[in-house]
């Protein structure tokens, strides 16, 4: 790969006695008699109809889920969504869809949660599941809805869209060398706009800056904009979804950044380490793994982030 250019080849009621208690994505391995409370209905329901509780501690608990507030929220998850109704002190986890929920039991009767992405960021509504020590199973007619709220929405959306069904009537593709294109189909996406340094025509009029598709020129147009911020390697713990990778797979030939592509999800692993994912073209992934690509694919490689206000 050419100095400039962008990557071209794979390389409870609560009770006075009892404190608060959190969880972090808390799943119960559940036998088949004893699985999780599964909330089903109609898409964006706050409120539903009485819930049915099942399961072979329900003669023993009474389990209700009555209300989601809010009941919608944004693709990219980190909404704060209270679940209230009744017999919440023994829970040990929420599931959004097939997605774990950071969440708190506030009382006997209601969870803070915090949304997880929605899956691939489609739009769409997904069953939320209480899991209770006891197997205890309860059906509500009621599901949370993903839509498109905020500009990281947009951008992830438009990822996810065109990461292997390329937007070619709008932007065509630059042959073996499209990642940068890409990134910054979806920057417009979530409300960037083109000016004199930083543009594209070329699927119409063939023009383009080099700072649309040369990795340098697009690394500089990134650094001078004031809604960005530089994160290093060591700074991952820093790294957003929605937020830009600049790889460069030969850092001892000094010739700058060879691929770019869009951070689409990050894990705090049970050891605390961060693992980072993205989503891009050239290498057409939704789920490439930044470790993977600078140590076996690229070894020796290494990246830097643009961070995205």
């Amino acid at each position: 790969m050419h100095a400039p250019t962008l990557e071209s080849h794979p390389r409870r009621a609560r009770s006075p006695r009892r404190p608060r208690r959190s969880w972090r994505t808390a799943l119960v391995a559940a036998s088949a008699a004893a699985t999780a409370v599964v909330l089903v209905g109609c898409a964006g329901a706050g409120e539903g109809g009485p819930d049915v509780s099942v399961g072979p501690a329900a003669a023993d608990t009474l389990v209700e889920v009555e209300s989601l507030s809010p009941a919608v929220g944004p693709l990219a998850g980190g909404a704060t969504v209270v679940i209230t109704g009744s017999g919440f002190d023994e829970a040990e986890g929420v599931v959004f869809g097939t997605q774990p929920a950071v969440f708190e039991v506030v009382s006997d009767t209601e969870i803070e949660a915090t949304t997880p992405a929605a899956v691939d960021f489609v739009v769409g509504s997904v069953p939320v599941s209480v899991t209770l020590a006891n197997g205890a199973t309860t059906t509500s007619a009621m599901t949370y809805g993903y839509e498109i709220q905020t500009g990281v929405d947009a951008q992830m959306n438009y990822a996810f869209t065109y990461w292997q069904d390329y937007n070619l009537d709008e932007w065509g593709v630059f042959s073996d060398n499209d990642c940068g294109n890409f990134v910054n189909q979806a920057m417009l996406a979530r409300g960037w706009t083109q000016d004199d340094e930083w543009y594209s025509d070329y699927a119409t009029t063939g023009d383009y800056s080099y700072s649309w598709i040369r990795g340098n020129e697009m690394d500089d147009y990134y650094a001078s904009r004031s809604d960005t911020t530089l994160l290093t390697l060591d700074q991952r713990d820093q790294v957003k979804v929605g937020d830009v990778a600049m790889f460069d797979w030969d850092p001892q030939d000094d010739n700058g950044v060879d691929h770019t592509m869009i951070v689409s999800k990050v894990t705090i692993e049970p050891d605390g380490t961060v693992s980072i994912k993205l989503v891009g073209h050239t290498v057409d992934a939704q789920y490439r793994d930044l470790d993977n690509a600078i140590t076996v694919e690229n070894p020796g490689g290494t990246a830097h982030f643009w961070s995205i206000a």
